[in-house]
């Protein structure tokens, strides 16, 4: 029988193997993604690579502001915000908007891993900080796989 330390330990292992993306690192994916095509919106869609790049931006960056400081960002679910600009971007626009979504995904992952963070304490909003970590996994994940058949349909891959 494991410990209770065990246990922990093994769900911050896993918290932070999936927030990385687990066998689909997200990092790659995006360092992967030609900038050239971001701005282009498929026919039936209502966003392009860059929107849904700063959406999940927005509500990775939402959800890390209330593990940071729980009682001063309740409200984990507000308007998701959704970038308005649909235009090509630089190379540059591109590569600081990924290198934004990986210092706060470290970030994320830091806070994760620190032993002295109480991932599953009920704060006053009824949500719990390993709640945070694995809501803001299965947002980018959803939204990873669009990005990803975007891009296959775009020819990146």
């Amino acid at each position: 029988m494991e410990s209770e330390n065990e246990v922990e330990s093994l769900v911050r292992e896993q918290l932070i193997e999936l927030l990385k993306g687990g066998f689909a690192p997200n990092i790659i994916l995006l360092r992967e993604f030609d900038h050239s095509k971001a701005g282009i919106i498929l026919e039936g869609l209502h966003f392009s690579a860059w929107n849904l790049l700063g959406h999940i931006r927005g509500r990775q960056l939402t959800l890390l502001k209330f593990m940071k400081d729980p009682e001063n960002n309740l409200n984990v679910w507000p308007d998701a915000p959704w970038p308005e600009n649909n235009s090509t971007v630089s190379e540059q626009e591109w590569n600081d908007a990924v290198s934004t979504f990986e210092d706060e995904l470290n970030e994320m992952i830091h806070l994760v891993n620190d032993t002295s963070t109480d991932l599953f304490t009920i704060q006053s909003n009824g949500k719990t900080l390993s709640w945070a970590a694995m809501t803001s996994l299965h947002h980018t994940a959803y939204h990873m796989g669009q990005l990803k058949t975007i891009g296959r349909q775009l020819g990146v891959w």
